[in-house]
């Protein structure tokens, strides 16, 4: 094979551009190379720690010696056959990757110390990987994220692809809008119509899962160190994570509560799935069982006020669409480490199946392949 030019950040210790292959300014970092992208990852990681920086910088180096001096492609060229020989490459180092003398502009350097083993070490390395190529992909500066289906130790393969189903933006804006028009000509209808539109607040600003919403109060709400709130979750696993609420959650929440005979925000076990109140006047959490019987109603009632195409495609969505709109959303802002976080993802190649490819940029890509 004969190999690219070898890229300076394999020659010297500085992030220079690569100077093998120049991808124009076709992508939103204006990276011209293979370099210049790594360099700007690297300056977004490093935002978050210097551990983070180093040892992004160390999984990224190693990754593209191996691409330019094994293979000879770059970023670009990457399809998931590479990673998937990279993860064996890994695994099974030649004697001279344990050595120093690999890479020609810094000698004393050694990019392994042994190989790495298979399991969670091989895991991180595929988390690192998995958040550069969706960086990548992200800007545009790759037309896909060929590690989005790396395989982590303990994970099931899939017959066919997941489909991760949220409401299109059209469905969307017609749910917004059913919400705005709720009846309320009576006092139950009121009532009901403010509860409908607290929980959907709550379940699609925090991106809740069902038993999320159904077993956490408003005594789960704790300040910040930055004048703000956060709500403290005991999500999928055990595992606790903390998701901030945003000024305009605060608001619903205090007025929701408010109509409730509550004040403030926090320090109480109203719930975030209440119940009408009952006779006795007590307000009590939505069992999972009655939070679905609630969004089966609200679904309906949607239906009912549908166009025939939106109606079929409302049929039997689950209550966990509710979630996967949320990230999907949340997606085409944040970056997929910060959304993993906020999701309460153990994996990003969980959180990267929210970050879809759009529909009418590939249309217009797509338009003349034909015969």
């Amino acid at each position: 094979m004969s190999h690219s030019v070898i890229p300076p950040i394999i020659l010297n210790t500085t992030l220079s551009p690569f100077s093998s292959r120049d991808h124009g300014h076709d992508n939103l970092m204006g990276a011209s190379s293979d370099g210049e992208a790594m360099t700007l990852f690297l300056n977004k990681s490093g935002a978050r720690s210097e551990e983070t920086l180093r040892r992004y910088e160390r999984e990224i180096t190693r990754l593209t010696a191996f691409l330019y001096l094994e293979l000879g492609i770059g970023y670009k060229d990457v399809r998931l056959k590479h990673l998937q020989a990279y993860l064996h490459f890994i695994q099974n180092l030649p004697q001279r990757w344990l050595m120093a003398g690999i890479l020609p502009g810094q000698p004393n350097r050694i990019m392994f110390r042994s190989s790495i083993k298979s399991g969670k070490s091989t895991d991180q390395v595929i988390d690192v990987i998995s958040s550069f190529f969706s960086f990548l992909e992200k800007n545009r500066y790759t037309l896909g994220n060929p590690a989005s289906s790396l395989v982590r130790s303990g994970e099931k393969v899939a017959r066919g692809n997941t489909i991760i189903r949220y409401f299109y933006d059209n469905e969307w804006q017609f749910i917004k809008e059913c919400l705005e028009k709720l009846p309320s000509a009576t006092p139950r209808e009121r009532v009901e119509s403010a509860r409908t539109r607290f929980v959907l607040s709550l379940s699609y600003g925090l991106a809740l899962r069902e038993s999320e919403l159904t077993g956490h109060t408003c005594s789960d709400i704790h300040p910040d160190n930055d004048d703000g709130y956060y709500l403290s979750i005991l999500g999928k696993g055990r595992k606790r994570r903390q998701v901030p609420i945003n000024a305009a959650l605060q608001r619903g929440i205090i007025d929701y509560r408010r109509i409730n005979g509550y004040s403030g925000l926090y320090g109480d076990s109203f719930p975030l799935a209440p119940k009408i109140r009952n006779a006795e006047g007590v307000i009590t959490a939505l069992s999972a069982r009655g939070l679905r019987y609630w969004w089966k109603s609200f679904i309906d009632y949607c239906q009912s006020k549908a166009t025939p195409a939106i109606k079929h495609r409302l049929q039997d969505l689950p209550f966990h669409t509710l979630r996967h709109t949320a990230l999907t959303h949340l997606a085409r802002k944040m970056d997929i480490e910060d959304l993993a976080i906020f999701a309460g993802h153990d994996s990003i190649n969980t959180t990267s199946q929210y970050y879809h490819a759009e529909a009418s940029r590939l249309k217009k890509m797509a338009a003349d392949h034909h015969i």
